[in-house]
């Protein structure tokens, strides 16, 4: 007789499966996310354009800013999306990296993977409404007026996101071609204004970061120097953090294709090209056919050198791109956060009422969430707090890596349609790169970063604590998935036993009772 095994990969791909399927709407079969739109949905959920580079030019100059694009996808941006097509395919669960840590370390570390990567993505999503305001409206608008707006704003989007994903599929194929076709047009005007000597444009010497940057997050002091090399590290390095990264959202959305073995694989990998080229093409076409300063790299700065290689009817399209661009960006991290919420419902970190769907197959209460926290923080600048959402995504970012290793050791068995083609003993040094990476980020940060990090963390405990009052106290249901594996085990066992002896032994039966009582109760 085999006890049950609550962190065996195959239990948790047969629990998904079933629970999953029974919480879709009475008669309604949701559309399945094919190649393209999954790889639009993954561009969106990482990226979305060169929109937000200027950054990296003003805090490392020409030279630096193209090496960091051309090198960091590599290091940071490659090894998740393999990641997250491997495992992703293998336990094809909404709630992402959660089940992938849960497995490897356990329902504590589950969780906290789990919260840390909503709170970081739930939050940031906050900035998308504003921003398109900000575009279409102009600065004139701030206070309570600029809350209300972007109240409406984001309710709005937040509905259309209620209409299924194959719906914000669609709908951000469409933007995806208005906001990226003036980069098409940028780039077929301004490469024959190039003069590649402007690419090894080398960092200003500044004798004081705040004559770039006046932000007190960034210039808040931490534990390494602000400079390095010439390059004001911190910015810098959070930028592309910000930029290139995310690909483990797609791990959301692995039940929706329609093809696990093709569509899913491809799917991210073509969100990660489109990433790269969409990055590394405008850039090396608006520093080589301009000469603007590095200081000058401010915010927004991209429209200004779209006017100066097109004319001013390329500068206002740039604009008007970027700002439906927000909104493509907005419902792509809106979904991606919904069904993570449901994944964890179906893991019984969060109530039921968070795996229910709603009649277009959309995560109700999991829009309803991500949509009040969206609404509650519409009044915050969070162009300050880039470094603290990076901060907390690349500690669950850590989390997965190191599942991606022990899962790699220690399940050999675990199916997995798509395989990352290195052998088991050299997955420690796949991601090895990418940890170190994000250990630097995590070593340059302010010391700000780090206490709201363990604010996090205590937030983290006390909701895990919560949980367990709610489950002891009844207040809210949640899903055991243990218990409905224990009982087939258990009934296996039985059909087993009647098979051979030709009768029902009870007293199997009251076992079979009593140790799904007791898993319901833990």
């Amino acid at each position: 007789m085999t006890g049950f095994n609550s962190n065996d990969p195959q239990a948790h791909q047969d629990t998904n499966t079933s629970t999953t399927g029974h919480h879709h709407a009475p008669h309604h079969h949701p559309q399945k996310l094919n190649l393209l739109q999954l790889a639009i949905l993954v561009f969106y959920n990482v990226s979305g354009g060169p929109f937000g580079l200027e950054p990296s030019i003003r805090a490392g100059g020409n030279y630096y800013a193209i090496l960091g694009f051309l090198i960091l996808p590599l290091v940071w941006s490659y090894p998740e999306a393999m990641v997250t097509a491997e495992l992703g395919s293998a336990f094809q669960s909404s709630s992402g990296g959660v089940i992938w840590v849960q497995t490897a370390f356990g329902d504590a570390a589950g969780a906290f993977c789990g919260y840390f990567n909503w709170i970081s993505g739930a939050t940031d999503n906050a900035i998308y409404p504003t921003l398109f305001l900000t575009y279409l409206l102009g600065d004139g608008f701030r206070g309570f007026t600029s809350f209300c707006y972007a109240c409406v704003v984001s309710i709005t989007l937040s509905y259309l996101n209620y209409l299924g994903l194959e719906f914000v599929g669609n709908s951000s194929i469409v933007i995806c071609v208005i906001a990226m076709s003036p980069f098409i047009i940028m780039f077929l005007v301004g490469i024959w204004k190039v003069k590649p000597e402007r690419w090894y444009q080398m960092p200003e010497e500044v004798g004081n970061i705040e004559e770039l940057f006046d932000d007190d997050f960034q210039t808040a002091p931490g534990l390494l120097p602000l400079m390095i090399g010439g390059v004001f590290i911190r910015p810098f390095l959070n930028n592309l953090f910000w930029n290139v990264n995310s690909f483990d959202s797609a791990a959301s959305f692995a039940e929706e294709v329609t093809d696990i073995t093709t569509t899913y694989p491809n799917g991210i990998f073509l969100g990660l090209g489109l990433t790269y080229i969409f990055y590394i093409v405008p850039l090396l076409i608006v520093t080589g056919a301009t000469d603007y300063k590095q200081s000058e790299w401010v915010d927004g700065h991209l429209a200004t050198v779209a006017s100066d290689i097109g004319g001013k009817w390329l500068g206002a399209w740039t604009i008007f791109a970027c700002g439906i661009s927000n909104l493509a960006l907005y419902e792509a991290e809106l979904s991606a956060d919904a069904y993570q919420l449901m994944g964890m419902a179906e893991q019984g970190y969060l109530p039921s009422i968070f795996k229910i769907r709603s009649k277009y197959g959309t995560p109700t209460a999991g829009i309803i969430a991500g949509t009040i926290v969206i609404v509650i923080m519409s009044a915050a600048d969070f162009t300050q707090l880039v470094e603290i959402l990076n901060a907390n995504y690349a500690v669950s970012l850590l989390l997965e890596y190191f599942a991606f290793v022990k899962l790699r050791l220690d399940r050999k068995d675990l199916h997995r349609p798509y395989r990352v083609p290195i052998p088991d003993w050299f997955s420690f040094f796949f991601v090895l790169p990418p940890c170190l990476a994000i250990i630097f980020l995590l070593a340059v940060s302010s010391w700000l970063t780090y206490f709201f990090i363990i604010g996090v963390f205590v937030l983290c405990l006390l909701l895990v604590g919560a949980q367990q009052v709610f489950r002891e106290k009844c207040w809210f249901e949640f899903d055991n998935a243990n218990t409905k594996q224990v009982r087939k085990e258990y009934v296996e066992i039985i059909l087993g036993s009647q098979e051979t002896s030709g009768n029902t032994d009870h007293g199997v039966v009251e076992l079979v009772n009593e140790k799904a009582q007791l898993v319901h109760s833990l």
